[in-house]
């Protein structure tokens, strides 16, 4: 008999220990819920399953982008109807103005006010195209989505570059206002002044109008006068992210035709109904418009239905990447509670054998009696 090394009772007492991690073990899961806690439970486990946390978030929010995508389809669509409407009553009254039976005086008789409203109608589809607008971007202008593109100055003026952020498409013309400013001024009238320092290099940053110029050391006030920065759109409309499949610039994406509705595009920028004969090529014209409406209804109606179903098919792979993520990182309720309730127990053991293992040694003082 040896009393100095009591083996049964280190063999007691390493149990136990195992027994007690076990038992934490349950514990922090079955508190949390989640089977891995950290990556010492499951390394390979909590690398997949991060991997479904990153890409359930992510084709969440793309879920909210369809849903907002929607949204602004269905104001450009209430807005094109509108201007779909008003071309159809301009066809009414270009019709009315093209027979003879209609008083042919266009300063005072019928005509002149048949050419009221008509102009009336112009201008208020200009002004529905200007104020269509989601979260401050115009949708039925052909600028919306659009990629722009500046072309700078000519060498030798000082400009080294032109940055374009959210500038219309069309002609900007700078002009020197005093020895120290310039002004930059787009085609609708619109302009910005801004001090410079000849012979310094700089950037003139045209915020209102969304054009950035860099210079290098030779720019002048002088140089600048009457040159301009072109400004042009890209052929493609919105961009809409709706998925995250890591073809992010490609089938991740949902793009938008151009939305063109400005009466230059519709043709009818310069029709008149002052006479029989500018009524019927008005008609010409309004018809070729009507058409350029239904090809932006039927490419907005398309759009909508596309991403409806990519929204439906997002909530369906949101749902599934979620059950996936739940299969390897949460916790069995009713296995682990049972593994719990057992290392309770052999716990409870264990302190008992451990309690046993060290009166063993007690026996040897018989011997020494």
């Amino acid at each position: 008999m040896r009393i100095n090394t009591n083996v049964a009772a280190l063999n007691a007492a390493n149990n136990l220990s195992r027994v007690q991690d076990a038992a934490s073990s349950s514990m922090a899961k079955l508190s949390s819920g989640l089977r891995i806690n950290s990556s010492a439970d499951d390394a390979a486990g909590l690398g997949i399953a991060n991997k479904f946390h990153a890409d359930t978030r992510a084709l969440t929010q793309a879920s909210s982008n369809a849903d907002q995508a929607n949204s602004l389809l269905q104001i450009a669509d209430g807005a094109t109807t509108t201007i779909e409407n008003m071309l159809q009553r301009m066809k009414e009254l270009a019709t009315q103005s093209a027979s003879d039976n209609t008083d042919g005086d266009a300063t005072t008789g019928a005509r002149s006010r048949i050419q009221a409203e008509f102009s009336a109608l112009s201008s208020e589809i200009t002004r529905t195209v200007q104020t269509t607008k989601f979260q401050g971007s115009t949708l039925l202008d052909g600028n919306f989505g659009a990629t722009t593109s500046g072309t700078a100055l000519a060498n030798g003026n000082g400009i080294q570059s032109a940055s374009i952020s959210g500038a219309a498409a069309g002609t900007y013309t700078l002009a020197k206002v005093s020895a120290t400013t310039v002004s930059l001024t787009n085609s609708t009238g619109t302009s910005q002044t801004i001090n410079i320092t000849d012979g310094t290099k700089q950037q003139l940053n045209f915020d209102k109008l969304g054009i950035t110029l860099n210079t290098d050391s030779s720019v002048a006030v002088a140089t600048l006068d009457a040159k301009t920065v072109v400004v042009t759109a890209g052929s493609s409309g919105g961009s809409f992210m709706v998925g995250s499949s890591g073809n992010y610039s490609g089938n991740d994406n949902i793009t938008l035709s151009k939305i063109d509705l400005t009466l230059s595009t519709l043709g009818i920028a310069s029709d008149d109904l002052t006479t029989a004969a500018n009524a019927k090529t008005a008609l010409t014209d309004i018809d070729g418009a009507l058409g350029v409406v239904a090809a932006a209804q039927g490419n907005i109606g398309a759009s909508e239905n596309r991403i409806s179903y990519a929204s439906d098919n997002l909530k369906t792979t949101i749902q599934n990447f979620s059950a996936a993520e739940s299969v390897i990182r949460d916790v069995d309720m009713a296995s682990e509670m049972t593994n719990f309730s057992k290392n309770q127990i052999l716990a409870q053991a264990g302190t008992a054998m451990l309690a046993q293992a060290n009166q063993m040694g007690q026996s040897v003082l018989k011997l020494l009696q």
